[in-house]
């Protein structure tokens, strides 16, 4: 029986559908990095060059905040991490807003662009630790949905707001991050297990986990392919077929679209399925989609591969997550969440690289098939993952029941 995302989401247990309404308004509330550029030039007159280094500058500091996110929710705790990410971003873009010269600003926007990400590998966390293995894959589907949707939202705001004043900005982002923090501190109490005398011999270093290697291949393959939507695909569309730059809008558009109204509901459909199966399916339906871009310049053959990358998007992240967090043992979740994390951050640092270079030396047919390499490692190495250690005895985060909170909620309801 079809149930719609929203009773999905108020099933599962406090307080993963409080963290995922923050995330919505803490996502609602980012508009910092789309406008980046936009400030820098427009407002401090800094020049292309210098621009582009600050923005590859706090891309990098976004990746090293997702791996120390990830250490400091193991050892630190889930909600100290959360907070100290939120009110810590929050208080620098209320900072940034008021920034009169660049020799403020640069400092302070390097500093966020370290603490911001904080806080993704701790929401997994805490979402993870709440939810028992079966509700997982919905409850990161939800997660993705929060920040499809709050993005999606964010942009078109954060539109309106950098052409009246680009401090404003700054600013809601900055409040919105604060009232997200505030929603942390009065409503989630703190999920880390409490450490036990097991022994550190049970649990081997991350380096020479061959199966969470092989997780992080497949991720890193999918993720710098999946970015080519961002790099290449508006050139792509505007360009070499000669759209009106709407058009690519509305392709994206309709894939988050189709994410908020679909995914939360096809992951519970697929619940009990062999999920790293399912993972797979979905890695080579995203790999024909976009192989399919460069056949014909058309705009039904772009609906269509849109189509088929969202339905593989759809299947293969949030069963790669779920299947993340029940393999790696409680005590070291965040620094698995966040190295799978961290996965995504380098694949858009990659993804520009690799294919803009390679479009513009290729003709479109020839260039879109390619993008069923990165995606081959994964293709081949799932399968082998559903059959050597997706098996209950063997995920050290297997769970029939959720976590309760270590500590008691800061402030009981009425």
């Amino acid at each position: 029986m079809w149930r719609s995302p929203l009773t999905i989401v108020r099933g599962l247990p406090p307080p993963v559908p409080i963290l995922i309404a923050g995330t919505f308004v803490n996502k609602a509330g980012s508009f910092i990095l789309p406008y980046l550029t936009l400030v820098l030039d427009r407002e401090f007159r800094l020049a292309p060059r210098e621009a582009a280094a600050l923005v590859a500058a706090y891309g990098a500091g976004s990746l090293i905040s997702v791996v120390a996110g990830g250490l400091l929710t193991d050892h630190l705790g889930r909600r100290t991490t959360l907070l100290v990410s939120l009110f810590g971003s929050g208080v620098l873009a209320l900072a940034m807003s008021a920034a009169e010269s660049a020799r403020v600003f640069v400092p302070l926007l390097l500093l966020f662009g370290f603490l911001a990400d904080l806080y993704r590998p701790a929401s997994a966390a805490i979402l993870s630790d709440r939810l028992s293995s079966w509700q997982r894959a919905s409850g990161f589907a939800a997660m993705r949905v929060a920040v499809n949707v709050g993005f999606a939202f964010g942009m078109g705001l954060g539109g309106l707001l950098v052409d009246w004043s680009w401090r404003w900005l700054f600013a809601v982002d900055g409040l919105t991050t604060i009232a997200f923090g505030a929603l942390v501190m009065v409503r989630i109490a703190e999920t880390r297990p409490v450490a036990t005398d097991s022994g550190p011999g049970l649990v081997p270093p991350l380096w020479r986990d061959g199966v969470f290697a092989g997780m992080l291949v497949s991720s890193l393959g999918f993720a710098s392919m999946v970015f080519s939507f961002l790099t290449v695909l508006p050139l792509t569309v505007t360009v070499s077929a000669g759209y009106p730059a709407w058009v690519f809008g509305a392709l994206v558009a309709t894939n988050g679209v189709l994410i908020a109204l679909f995914e939360v509901t096809a992951v519970e459909a697929l619940r009990g399925r062999r999920r790293l199966r399912v993972a797979a399916l979905g890695l080579l339906l995203a790999g024909i989609g976009f192989s399919l871009m460069g056949v014909v310049m058309h705009w039904a053959t772009f609906l269509l591969a849109m189509l088929l990358w969202t339905l593989g998007e759809i299947l293969a992240v949030p069963q790669q997550m779920a299947f993340v967090s029940d393999w790696a043992p409680p005590a070291a979740r965040g620094r698995y969440l966040g190295l799978y994390g961290a996965t995504w951050s380098l694949g858009l640092a990659l993804n520009p690289l690799l294919a803009l270079p390679l479009h513009a030396r290729l003709p479109e047919p020839l260039f879109w098939p390619l993008h069923l390499l990165l995606v081959a490692p994964g293709l081949w190495l799932l399968p082998r993952l559903d059959r050597s250690a997706d098996r209950p005895e063997l995920l050290r985060g297997h769970s029939s029941d959720p976590t309760p909170p270590a500590l008691p909620a800061p402030i009981s309801e009425p």
